[in-house]
């Protein structure tokens, strides 16, 4: 990709001497050069601006100075107005920079022996404040081999498996930090953050209504786009339906990822089999208090295949095993079932249609039909107006197979 210098100025050789030093605990170190560049594409559908940013420097004491090369990944607001301020109204960078300087910190510190680790990137730097600069600025991944999965064919059941553990101990940790701390009472994680956007009721009648339209016209599904539209029509639009499955509900509440769509986890894989070894669940921007089953849904319905639920009672029965086993070693008593937690599950289906509903048009999107959002600005209303267009104009095989399952079987569980 080529070196870009708009949106990052504020990135100094200063800046990246102090971050690195805090970074590898070396003293004095001797910045020589750094470069940026853009870490995503315009379809990768990241809300925020993601820069990599590579540096040289040297480090050592006298007579042993060596050259040193590092990468890291940043995370910046937009520069384009409408967009920026989307993001400022969603609150997505304040969370963020809240849950790498708090929550996660909090999740760590408050283990007394066994440490137990979230599936996160590791962070250096976290600031919501333009002094000394605004930003995200973590360790880069792709440097130790992780990759994102497959979008369009979707999370395959080893990658599941993983994305099982780890949920659970993430989920487990958020149970520690409820326990011992208020953060569950901070409005930015307790408030559904949508909930600022003033079309938000629109946004979601749109959506929904945009689904039942596309039905229409795919052979044998007349009936099911039928369904949809008198769900609309039940939920008055959706939107106070959607506010209300998002409250915390069930038998456990703890602190969620909330994004958990497959370009929101990368995974590193075995490089003679092929299969995955390790995930870190990223962009924590949409962390919020709740129940557990909603993370669990919005992944299973967004990005998987039918087929590959099939396996569902098994994937669940992993989560639920290293949720308790989590929970036990950090001293907790976790008084939830298997039976509790596949009532809650029960209970959250719609959840998962709804979020399913919203986000399939948008993720599986093609890249070309997806703007880049350093050079065009947007507001919400008219980022519904080009997902319309995008699922009108044919939209992709894989944004129909995927709703079309998805709404079959809320059909199946009576949701429809």
């Amino acid at each position: 990709m080529d070196e870009i210098h708009h949106n990052v100025d504020d990135i100094t050789q200063e800046f990246l001497k102090t971050l690195i030093e805090k970074d590898t605990g070396e003293e004095e170190i001797e910045m020589k050069d750094f470069h940026v560049e853009r870490a995503t594409e315009a379809g990768d559908n990241f809300a925020t601006i993601v820069y990599r940013i590579k540096a040289c420097y040297i480090s050592g004491c006298d007579g042993s100075r060596k050259n040193r090369d590092t990468v890291y990944i940043g995370k910046f607001l937009p520069v384009q107005p409408k967009h920026r301020e989307t993001i400022e109204q969603i609150g997505f960078f304040k969370r963020e920079v809240l849950v790498y300087n708090d929550l996660i910190p909090t999740m760590v510190n408050l283990q007394k022996e066994k440490m137990i680790m979230p599936d996160v990137p590791r962070c250096i730097y976290a600031n919501e404040e333009s002094t000394p600069i605004a930003a995200v600025i973590m360790e880069d991944l792709c440097t130790k081999g992780f990759r994102l999965a497959d979008k369009y064919q979707g999370l395959q059941p080893n990658e599941i498996r993983l994305l099982m553990r780890a949920y659970g101990r993430f989920h487990a940790l958020g149970v520690l930090v409820d326990r011992h701390t208020d953060y569950s009472s901070w409005p930015i994680f307790c408030e559904n953050p949508f909930n600022n956007l003033p079309d938000l009721g629109v946004f979601v009648r749109n959506s929904l209504d945009s689904v039942w339209k596309v039905l229409e016209d795919i052979p044998g599904q007349k009936k099911n786009a039928r369904r949809v539209k008198d769900y609309v029509v039940k939920v008055d639009g959706g939107k106070e339906r959607f506010l209300e499955l998002t409250k915390p509900r069930g038998r456990l509440q703890t602190f969620l990822h909330g994004d958990c769509w497959c370009n929101n986890m990368m995974f590193r894989y075995d490089t003679d089999t092929g299969e995955p070894v390790e995930i870190k669940i990223l962009d924590l921007q949409i962390v919020a208090y709740g129940n557990p089953c909603r993370d669990l849904l919005y992944a299973f319905y967004t990005s998987t295949s039918r087929e590959v639920r099939e396996q569902t009672p098994a994937f669940l029965q992993l989560y639920h095993d290293t949720l308790v086993a989590t929970a036990r070693s950090l001293g907790l008593v976790l008084d939830y079932s298997f039976q509790d937690f596949q009532k809650d599950m029960e209970a959250h289906e719609e959840y998962g249609f709804i979020m399913a509903m919203f986000i399939i048009p948008i993720i599986l999107a093609e890249k070309t039909e997806v703007p880049d959002f350093t050079m065009t600005d947007m507001n919400t209303d008219e980022m519904m107006r080009l997902r319309e267009q995008q699922l009108f104009s044919g939209g992709t095989p894989a944004i129909k197979q995927r709703l079309v399952e998805v709404v079959e079987h809320m059909v199946q569980l009576g949701v429809l």
